[in-house]
């Protein structure tokens, strides 16, 4: 996996207009099916416990997709703000399907947190959606978030049309405030099929 695939890195909204259409769809489907996570909570509790992630510190679990490799202690995920600061999430996990980011079946999973206290926006819904374009190193902040409800926790969602080279992908950002700290769930495939499968494991997070 290239070092842009690791970071997220070089993400903008594709302009060819193939890819345009397909990412309206995209986004339209995906949100409406984030809209539908409150009603259709899957409780974790007959996940194999291998693929159960649990966080003490920020009090709750999440079912990992399966067949994925665990990358968590090699992935620095870093933006660099308006004012040209550095600024890096603590990682709590990270995966994907594979090194070869350019194949059809390509997905990741990345769950990080950052402070709260550490975005200005004083509102959280808005600081939400300026963490999810960071996470996606997209410079459009409002790209069609989304108030989601999930295990009784708001997540403002947000989707995004990827460019990586001549690759094209979508992407889908969950953040949530949490204990002090900014929780983003992170998605990214090279197909929507792939995409929307690793949206729906949403249903799995559960807070306590």
């Amino acid at each position: 996996m290239n070092s842009q695939t690791k970071r997220l890195v070089a993400v903008d909204w594709v302009t060819s207009g193939r890819f345009r259409k397909r990412s309206a769809i995209l986004n339209v489907g995906l949100l409406l099916a984030a809209c539908c996570l409150a009603g259709g909570q899957i409780g974790n509790d007959s996940a194999p416990s291998e693929l159960v992630y649990k966080s003490t510190q920020l009090a709750f679990r999440y079912v990992r997709p399966s067949a994925m490799r665990d990358k968590t202690a090699r992935l620095v995920l870093q933006f660099e703000d308006q004012w040209g600061t550095t600024r890096k999430f603590r990682t709590l996990l990270a995966m994907s399907s594979g090194p070869d980011s350019s194949i059809h079946s390509w997905r990741s999973v990345t769950v990080v947190m950052y402070p709260r206290n550490g975005v200005s926006e004083p509102d959280d819904m808005k600081a939400a959606a300026q963490v999810n374009a960071w996470i996606a190193h997209s410079r459009d902040s409002s790209a069609l978030p989304k108030s989601v409800v999930i295990s009784g926790q708001s997540f403002t969602a947000s989707v995004f049309g990827l460019q990586e080279g001549p690759i094209k992908k979508g992407a889908v950002v969950f953040t949530t405030v949490r204990k002090g700290m900014l929780l983003s769930f992170a998605f990214v495939a090279n197909s929507p099929d792939q995409l929307k499968a690793l949206t729906e494991t949403m249903k799995t997070v559960e807070f306590f």
